[in-house]
């Protein structure tokens, strides 16, 4: 008999959380790819005029960062009153206008001049192209609200300032607890029946995202590098020191067993497997993003191929590449980069999470560009929330609004969408230490992306409950 070690029998653990096969934390664990009963079991295609296809292929990627970033620092207001106030309201966190880029804007901010962060460089470049724009002071709201509203607290959203539940909201529209469905997943779910494969309608590469999950849709999770091999199911191999116990191990993940439900985990099991090994041939033929280092503004250099977001984008280049293969036509990803919590050593640390943030996004737009598909792929950013314009002494603290960026797919860009706030304090929207009230709620947000990704407006209403009661759907993103 071979004898086992504590590392084999670790692994062999691993393999069965990887299956679902256990509970606790083992199964809690990011698997190479998700198991849910309730998701692959009952996944049912459903009409839509977005999936009547318009365009062969259409793919939303939401880029979220963790913690709430300070946007009030990244997007600036340059106009000499204007950025004069600014200072007055960010005190030791203020910008100087000679350390920001300059940038053109239209539409409702025609004849106003705004400047971004240096750190944000490639992003300008994007944005000089008209492939990014910015969507000004967008944040969760519940109706139409006023700064009397706030301070009466009426019809506010819930749970505000509060990190798990903003995360939450953003995602699904719902705080903590109550979330269960994100407003991707709705997407995917009216989306799914255009795909060969539905299990890929969804995938994250940043681990469990309550974003992604839908009504029948859910998440495929995947590792930056791709898919985590199951070394005891493949050929030849060999499963805690026996090949007995491989031979066992995949008989019973294929059996049916004796109830239904055991025959259903064992067909969805069966199904995960068959879409890992499609998925593997598919990446096998496409090509790899190049990442190197990049120098930034303050000399450093950056070596993207450690980086965790760059990665994350380039698996999501390569699966974009693989979607013909995979008989794929609409796809919703997920990324994420964490950090953005900045209280302390903001001036330190914020700097380096955009620069972060925008070389990682110019990579994987240009990668998109060799793949000729930079036109059918819209990126957008999501966060906690915004912060506040007053500085503690050495960082900002949780806030609403924030400023988002959108880019790719052929939009309306080189414009800064919305209504962009005055950024002062003391303001109609100042509810408290900057804290910014949104002039863009996220509802019209998600409309806007929902929109070009081909959405119809009776469609949107579904996806996106409480819509109705916003007079419009959203700044016009173009590219449809």
């Amino acid at each position: 008999m071979s004898s086992s070690s504590p590392s084999s029998r670790r692994a062999f653990l691993r393999t069965l959380g990887q299956l679902g096969l256990l509970g606790g934390p083992v199964a809690a664990a990011r698997p190479a790819f998700t198991l849910g009963l309730a998701g692959l079991g009952a996944m049912a295609a459903q009409s839509s005029s977005a999936a009547q296809l318009d365009r062969p292929y259409r793919a939303l990627v939401c880029l979220f960062m963790n913690g709430g970033n300070d946007a009030h620092n990244w997007l600036v207001p340059l106009d000499s009153a204007e950025h004069a106030a600014y200072t007055r309201a960010r005190g030791d966190l203020a910008l100087p206008a000679s350390a920001l880029l300059e940038i053109a804007s239209r539409s409702q901010q025609a004849g106003r001049r705004f400047g971004l962060a240096r750190e944000l460089q490639p992003l300008s470049t994007w944005y000089g192209r008209g492939r990014c724009a910015f969507v000004a002071n967008v944040g969760p709201l519940s109706q139409p609200t006023t700064l009397a509203d706030v301070q009466a607290g009426r019809g506010l959203p819930a749970k505000l300032y509060s990190h798990n539940d903003q995360q939450a909201t953003w995602q699904s529209l719902q705080p903590e607890g109550i979330a269960r469905i994100g407003w991707g997943g709705r997407m995917a779910d009216l989306l799914a029946s255009a795909n060969q494969n539905t299990v890929l309608t969804t995938i994250s590469a940043a681990g469990q995202a309550i974003f992604l999950n839908g009504s029948g849709v859910q998440p495929y999770q995947i590792d930056p590098e791709g898919l985590v091999d199951v070394r005891a199911l493949q050929s030849g191999a060999w499963l805690h020191g026996s090949a007995g116990a491989q031979a066992r191990l995949e008989a019973l993940l294929r059996s049916n067993g004796s109830t239904d439900l055991q025959a259903e985990h064992a067909r969805v099991t069966r199904r995960a497997l068959d879409t890992a090994a499609q998925l593997r041939g598919a990446l096998a033929g496409t090509p790899e993003l190049p990442l190197g280092a990049v120098t930034l503004t303050d000399g450093s250099r950056l070596d993207l191929a450690k980086d965790p977001l760059a990665r994350q984008l380039r698996m999501v280049a390569r699966l974009i590449a693989a979607a013909p293969a995979l008989g794929l036509r609409r796809q919703v990803f997920m990324v994420s980069i964490g950090g953005f919590d900045t209280h302390a050593q903001q001036a330190a640390r914020h700097p380096l999470l955009g620069a972060r943030v925008a070389h990682a996004v110019d990579a994987f737009l240009n990668g998109l560009q060799g793949l000729g598909r930079l036109d059918d792929v819209l990126l957008f950013s999501a966060s906690d929330f915004g912060r506040t314009l007053t500085s503690n002494g050495s960082g900002s603290d949780h806030g609403w609004g924030g400023h988002h960026f959108v880019a790719g797919g052929g939009i309306r860009g080189g414009d800064i969408l919305g209504r962009f706030p005055t950024v002062a304090l003391g303001t109609s929207t100042d509810v408290g230490s900057g804290r910014l009230l949104p002039t863009t709620s996220l509802t019209e947000y998600a409309a806007s992306l929902g929109r070009w990704m081909g959405l119809s407006p009776s469609e949107l209403l579904t996806v996106l409950p409480g819509l109705e009661r916003f007079a419009t759907a959203g700044p016009d993103l173009g590219g449809g």
